[in-house]
């Protein structure tokens, strides 16, 4: 503690043992101390490429669907659309018929 309190302002203590490391710092009167792993720090670099690759599925996902949505019809609107062109051709061919029948007997 006596020679972490005499460090000149920014300076700090380094310590490495095989894959773990140390910082120790004093900034005013709190010390600071920083611990790496070089395992712990693939297994992150490991989880972070993971999660990354799982956005861009996610993504990739969602643009489909969304394209999948826009090319899918509506079957409401195709169940109307068949109802009106149904009448319509049932008016047609009624006043066509009725049009027949009156004429054709004179």
């Amino acid at each position: 503690m006596d020679s972490l309190l005499k460090l000149p302002a920014g300076a700090s203590y380094h310590k490495r043992s095989g894959q773990a490391g140390a910082e120790v710092s004093l900034r005013g009167d709190t010390i600071f101390v920083t611990a790496t792993c070089d395992s712990l720090q693939r297994e992150v670099e490991y989880y972070e490429e993971q999660y990354q690759a799982t956005l861009e599925a996610l993504d990739n996902l969602k643009e489909s669907v969304q394209t999948e949505r826009e090319h899918c019809s509506n079957p409401i609107k195709i169940a109307l659309a068949a109802f009106i062109a149904g009448l319509f051709v049932g008016v047609l061919s009624t006043i066509i018929i009725l049009s027949k029948s009156r004429y054709g007997k004179k």
